[in-house]
């Protein structure tokens, strides 16, 4: 009888599961909200342009993502810094070199390496202060959030239009400043490494000029990529 019994006092003296408390609810809680945080703040399997390109800072249709924090905003611009920028900036100074523009860097390796340079210094000036320090003096949300329904022409426009609207960390819409004044105060900051003949305030708006539209045509490609996608590679998102 005493061997018998041995199993039944240790199955009686086992703890019973309890409910969770309200402190592992709350912690539940915050654990899937820093989730939805991070899939808006790095580049996921859904957020890559055509499966490839980092398509950070998208927020698919529908959602409402909690606001980004300072710390968010910054590592969000950071991102700029991958394999795919390094890329295009070679492109990009290789083409330059072909135009000797601008001049002033002359030709050879050392032509090429200031205009390399140059390249990556502007886009990283940039979106250190359109996605990070403007958006969070001015507490606005750098992100991109996609219409994603309409006809073509409503959200090509609705794309190219936000680099002059965008959101308020409240939800709110408002005037974008952070890409106003972010792209101006990179393209004065360049003076500082271009040529002297590139140094007039001329020089200075075309350069912004560039960076808006170049944030405006990205926009444009954030919006539409899953059709792209769909039509260049004959595949749906998954």
């Amino acid at each position: 009888m005493m061997v018998g019994s041995a199993p039944v006092c240790r199955s009686q003296d086992a703890p019973l599961p309890t409910a969770p408390s309200a402190t592992d609810r709350d912690h539940g809680a915050r654990n899937q909200q820093q989730k939805q945080t991070d899939s808006s703040t790095q580049p996921s399997g859904e957020e890559r342009l055509f499966g490839v390109l980092p398509g950070y800072g998208i927020v698919e249709m529908g959602s409402q993502p909690p606001p980004l924090t300072s710390g968010q905003k910054f590592k969000l611009a950071a991102q700029y810094l991958n394999l795919y920028t390094f890329a295009f900036v070679a492109v990009e100074a290789g083409v330059n070199q072909a135009r000797n523009h601008p001049a002033g860097y002359g030709q050879g390796a050392e032509g090429y390496g200031k205009r390399y340079g140059a390249g990556l210094a502007d886009g990283l000036t940039d979106g250190l202060f359109v996605t990070g320090l403007y958006p969070s003096l001015f507490h606005q949300d750098p992100r991109y959030y996609r219409l994603g329904d309409g006809g073509f022409s409503h959200r090509t426009g609705y794309a190219i239009t936000r680099i002059l609207v965008t959101r308020q960390d409240s939800g709110r819409k408002a005037f974008n400043f952070s890409e106003i004044l972010g792209s101006f105060s990179s393209a004065a900051l360049a003076v500082t490494y271009y040529p002297k003949e590139e140094r007039d305030f001329s020089d200075l708006a075309e350069r912004a000029g560039v960076q808006f539209a170049f944030d405006a045509g990205f926009n444009v490609l954030k919006e539409f990529y899953p059709e792209i996608g769909r039509k260049i590679f004959r595949r749906k998102r998954k």
